[in-house]
């Protein structure tokens, strides 16, 4: 994604390669296998033929790795990799520290969500006196939205509603992407947003991309409320107070906000959404 783009190689991937041509897979931050979409081109990439060094912090998690470092009590996957840099004695450099943290301000809202514990703030800290540069990475990730982004996120703020059962909804359909002249990506932080109005149970952001599917994010600010277990009913999973799902269809705006499948098996009602 875009706003990524200043970290040091994001330009040096491959979408495609042979995975027995390596020694070990490290998968990161996948709250499930199939999150990273390799098992549809390549079936039997984690059927640990090639070891596979799981690292993650998602409850869904089901350990798919040869070895699984997954805690779910972990704000960022990258809070993980410092803890094990550290124990290995790794060097971490300037640009590591700013990557490490970009994480962290990625997965705890810029310091501002509930997973933002002392462990977070301390490690921030020693990540800044190693040469992380937070100015940046705050700058990049919150205060860089585009034309395109804020016309989008115009569209998901005016399409918001809040329900009889007090859920805040909204909708983004791929028209919508194509006629803010938006990528997929910039969708990413606007539920945060949605997430800000009081005295509601929790948030679902559904948008389609344009290959068939249908995202759903969900976010909660309370205690008592697991999103995690809503999210598994979609087929999806997360965390507690964030999660989401991936399921094929499109939505129907004429017919009560409807996830209408592909496969036309289930309708899911956006209007009945259950409360964890």
């Amino acid at each position: 994604p875009e706003r990524f783009k200043f970290l040091p190689h994001t330009n040096q991937y491959k979408k495609e390669f042979n995975y027995e041509d390596y020694d070990l897979l490290i998968p990161m931050d996948a709250g499930a296998s199939y999150m990273t979409n390799f098992h549809k081109i390549y079936p039997d990439i984690w059927s640990l033929k090639i070891p596979v060094l799981n690292i993650d912090h998602h409850a869904s998690n089901e350990n798919f790795g040869s070895i699984n470092i997954v805690d779910p009590n972990s704000a960022s996957t990258t809070l993980i990799l410092y803890n094990l840099f550290n124990y290995l004695n790794i060097n971490i450099t300037p640009d590591i520290a700013t990557a490490l943290l970009t994480g962290i301000y990625n997965d705890t809202g810029s310091l501002m969500h509930s997973n933002t514990t002392t462990e977070v703030l301390e490690i921030t800290g020693k990540l800044v006196e190693l040469g992380g540069n937070v100015q940046l990475v705050a700058k990049k990730l919150f205060k860089n939205n585009p034309i395109s982004t804020l016309k989008l996120w115009g569209r998901v703020l005016n399409n918001a509603k809040v329900t009889d059962d007090g859920i805040t909804v909204s909708i983004i359909t791929w028209q919508d992407f194509e006629e803010c002249n938006a990528s997929y990506d910039e969708i990413s932080g606007v539920i945060d947003l949605l997430n800000s109005i009081p005295n509601t149970k929790y948030t679902c952001l559904l948008n389609e991309d344009k290959y068939g599917n249908v995202k759903g994010s969900f976010r909660t600010r309370r205690d008592d409320i697991d999103l995690e277990k809503l999210a598994s009913q979609f087929g999806g999973g997360g965390h507690k107070k964030a999660a989401g799902f991936t399921m094929p269809g499109r939505i129907h705006k004429e017919t009560h906000w409807k996830i209408v499948p592909t496969n036309k098996i289930q309708e899911k009602e956006i209007k009945n959404l259950p409360t964890p």
